[in-house]
């Protein structure tokens, strides 16, 4: 059970998180950002919060993808944070909402260091007639700079997609939990993964 809780005070009047208010509990981490996307949809609950242990961040990443060629396309339907202390040795990893299309795609390591980074391609909602995607795939940066792709960019959706910006983990920082927003099965279209938030602690 969660008895630590840290309220982030962003803007001047508390951390907003998918338009509601949203405080940031660990009972190991002292979260000092929070990594968001700028084009990150709203369908869907958010999932519950993960981080890793007290002293490891995450080194690597793993994304859920449901390819292309269905009715109902949904791509990224779970992203996972390996993680990993500063002996090298793993603890483990973290994951928010996992959604049950499409397979898991293997590992994206850096060769340096842990990860600081983050954006992802975001298809636009594409209205009553049209497939509704949401996150198509995930990227991520390594602290010495080196840049990770979560999947297969061979894919093609027929919709558009945007990419995000950056949002990176200041100096001395590094990712260590995450939360996801999932749109679960219904009768009509569903996205799978909308939204991704990622949280920087520094120890």
């Amino acid at each position: 059970m969660r008895t630590f809780s840290v309220l982030l005070q962003l803007l001047g009047s508390g951390f907003l998180l998918g338009g509601y208010s949203q405080e940031i509990t660990s009972e190991y981490r002292n979260v000092t950002q929070v990594l968001r996307l700028d084009n990150g949809l709203s369908w869907g609950l958010w999932g519950a919060m993960d981080f890793c242990e007290k002293g490891s961040f995450a080194h690597a990443f793993e994304i859920k993808f449901d390819p292309p060629g269905g009715v109902d396309n949904t791509a990224v339907n779970g992203v996972k944070l390996y993680c990993r202390n500063e002996d090298l040795y793993d603890t483990g990893y973290v994951t928010s909402v996992v959604g049950p299309n499409g397979d898991w795609l293997g590992m994206r390591v850096c060769h340096e260091g842990f990860l600081t980074g983050l954006r992802a391609d975001v298809m636009e909602p594409q209205g009553v007639l049209h497939d509704d995607v949401a996150v198509y795939n995930v990227e991520m940066m390594c602290e010495d700079g080196e840049y990770l792709i979560g999947g297969n960019t061979s894919y093609v959706f027929e919709e558009e997609e945007e990419v995000s910006s950056w949002d990176s983990c200041d100096k001395g920082t590094h990712i260590c939990g995450l939360q996801t927003r999932y749109e679960d099965f219904s009768v009509g279209d569903d996205t799978g993964t909308n939204d991704i938030v990622m949280f920087c602690c520094r120890d």
